[in-house]
């Protein structure tokens, strides 16, 4: 969904409750037809306040992260605001939700309507001054117009405004322009503040009631979903039921479109001339001249001017965290099997108690299962301030109990996989099986081990012909045509499969220096579990990892493997 649709989608409840609430409450007939636009956009901009509050109750403590962007972006100017970042969040989401309800009612009209203006004023100005960053270099202040640049993205100090949560994404200029859209249709229902459309009387205390309500209801679903920090919709790339591994590689086949446009000067004439990296791959020859002629002196005659540089993105590509993993990380989801991921952002500020619970887990899960753990984790208090983490990190671990690795990650992707320091992901051959905040944690792996782990089933046996074999930096590719089956018909003669580096549970059997799985007449027998698995829609996509997709498109787990 993009901001348009959106923004028709509220037009048209819009148009309902005009039409059904406006017309329907109406006792001045007379006034209806002057009336009805100022009543569209009372419950235009109610509705949109109502949604874009709602998708942030599921998930406060992300619209904490993003005012603590918002006000790191303005410091020094708002810096003794960043102790306040939760409180503040809540208060904004609270705001949103009841001034939106209110607008609805029409109840409280000229407080409703100040506060509303007032709030809108706040976003534009936050995220006007977001959008300008883009003319701004990252080190130079933004009172030095003189050195401010030609538009750049790259420039941008906060990419996603948060708007609507993890809900939707959008630009800075789209941003801004929905800021300013709404900013104005508050002005003017302030100033037609008397002409709103009520639905509760004046008389009496049902309004004062109704706002009471609404007040308490979302402040205190509010802090309850801070508290435990698992929202009750999770609209991240990190939710239950996401193969994390098949995405990323998803991710990498959608790449974004950049239009770089370089303004060259001719140091002798003062001309400039303007060219983009597309004219420059098609058209090489003719713009040659600007990097290849030179003086009597072999200078070259055309410069590059870097403050001139502009940048257009015609296609925006995978812009999801999971494509932000390196290989270091992605080897944390891409275990064979069961595995437990724990993540914590600070581990000096993390809950020992539930690090203790969760090394307890750990160890009850490798023991009985062999089921493996990692830690991601974002940054941990340097005590003795020599640059050196490590003792940090090893005395963290002693104290505790936790017996597994762990691997420094990006901040943002850390906050993005859970809202819990620590928290706990079973996963299951990539694909996110449950996520655990540190107060919800399981009694014992016994009724973890009942709730969600199952038993591996063979449905199917194949025996491969090895036609061809890959092995590349991250997995081994095996492109095989299949000689037999135990059963039915797999729909499909010739399959690619594919293992990822470091499954050493499918690699052992396969991977030996002494032998040749180039092209051979190797055969492989391939034991299969077809359980529901996330598959990928792109087309360009032909394979899951340590799996087999058959013609249907179906995943098929490999329970086992075996070299013949």
């Amino acid at each position: 969904m993009t901001v348009y649709t959106l923004f028709l989608y509220i037009g048209i409840v819009a148009l309902v409750l005009t039409f059904s609430l406006g017309l329907g409450l109406s006792k001045k007939r007379e006034f209806v037809r002057t009336h009805l636009p100022l009543w569209f956009v009372q419950y235009f901009v109610g509705a949109l306040l109502v949604f874009s509050g709602a998708v942030k109750v599921v998930d406060p403590l992300g619209t904490a992260y993003k005012m603590a962007d918002y006000f790191t972006l303005l410091l020094p100017v708002l810096s003794f605001m960043k102790p306040f970042v939760v409180p503040f969040g809540l208060l904004m989401i609270v705001l949103e939700v009841v001034l939106g309800i209110n607008l609805i009612l029409g109840h409280g009209k000229k407080i409703t309507t100040s506060l509303s203006f007032l709030m809108m004023l706040f976003f534009t100005f936050l995220t006007g001054y977001n959008y300008l960053t883009s003319y701004i270099p990252q080190d130079v202040s933004p009172f030095a117009t003189e050195q401010w640049v030609a538009f750049n993205a790259n420039n941008i100090r906060v990419s996603d405004c948060g708007c609507f949560g993890d809900f939707m994404k959008l630009l800075p200029i789209e941003t801004f322009g929905k800021d300013i859209i709404l900013t104005f249709m508050t002005i003017f229902l302030y100033i037609k503040t008397e002409n709103l459309q009520y639905v509760i009387p004046e008389r009496g205390k049902g309004r004062l009631i109704s706002t009471s309500f609404w007040t308490v209801a979302i402040t205190v679903a509010s802090l309850f979903n801070f508290y435990f920090g698992l929202p009750w919709i999770d609209f991240r790339p990190f939710a239950e039921g996401r193969n994390i591994v098949i995405e990323r590689e998803v991710c990498a086949l959608d790449q974004p479109e950049i239009l770089l446009t370089y303004t060259y000067k001719n140091k002798n004439t003062g001309e400039e001339v303007k060219v983009n990296n597309k004219q420059m791959s098609e058209e090489t020859e003719k713009y040659s001249y600007l990097w290849k002629t030179k003086d009597a002196d072999g200078k070259k005659i055309w410069a590059t001017q870097n403050d001139k540089t502009e940048e257009e993105v015609l296609k925006k590509g995978c812009d999801s965290k999971v494509a932000e993993m390196d290989a270091s990380k992605q080897h944390s989801f891409a275990s064979q099997g069961y595995s437990f991921l724990v993540v914590a952002d600070d581990l000096s500020k993390s809950s020992k108690e539930g690090f203790r619970k969760i090394a307890a887990l750990s160890l009850a899960a490798e023991k009985q299962q062999g089921i493996p753990t990692h830690a991601l984790y974002y940054y941990i208090e340097d005590a003795d301030a020599d640059g050196d983490y490590s003792d940090d990190l090893e005395a963290f671990r002693q104290e505790l109990g936790t017996a597994f690795d762990f691997t420094q990650g990006d901040e943002k992707l850390v906050k993005t996989i859970i809202r819990s320091s620590p928290g706990l992901l079973l996963l299951h051959n990539g694909t996110i099986v449950k996520k655990w905040h540190h107060r919800q944690l399981p009694g014992s792996f016994e009724e973890l081990a009942e709730a969600y782990i199952e038993e591996s089933t063979v449905d199917l046996e194949l025996e491969l012909d090895i036609q061809d074999y890959m092995p590349e930096s991250t997995h081994h590719a095996f492109f095989c045509s299949v000689a037999k089956l135990s059963k039915g018909d797999f729909g499909q003669k010739e399959l690619d499969l594919v293992i990822l580096d470091g499954n050493d549970a499918l690699l052992r059997p396969l991977i030996d220096e002494n032998t040749d799985l180039g092209v051979t007449e190797r055969k492989l027998k391939v034991k299969l579990s077809k359980k529901p698995q996330l598959v990928p829609s792109n087309p360009n996509l032909k394979w899951v990892p340590n799996g087999i997709l058959d013609q249907k498109g179906q995943a098929w787990e490999i329970v086992s493997i075996e070299l013949k």
